[in-house]
């Protein structure tokens, strides 16, 4: 995997970032995690170079199918 063209796929998909915090009753799965506008689904760095190199597991297969059925409303 070239890490530009997986920049620039991340840049070409409109992921918005947000850094991640814990909470007395939540504890983050990443340290920041990143989504398509309009998705709930939130991925975490690991996750999105699983997506990208096609390496999914069916429940992530699944939650990214959602997001992009999201990201066309």
């Amino acid at each position: 995997m070239k890490v530009t063209e997986f920049l620039d796929w991340i840049v070409a998909m409109n992921f918005q970032h947000y850094k991640t915090e814990s909470f007395p009753d939540y504890t983050p799965k990443g340290s920041s995690h990143f989504y398509l506008l309009g998705s709930p689904e939130r991925f975490t760095s690991e996750e999105l170079v699983e997506i990208y190199t096609n390496k999914m597991k069916d429940e992530l297969l699944e939650r990214w199918n959602w997001a992009l059925t999201d990201k066309q409303k």
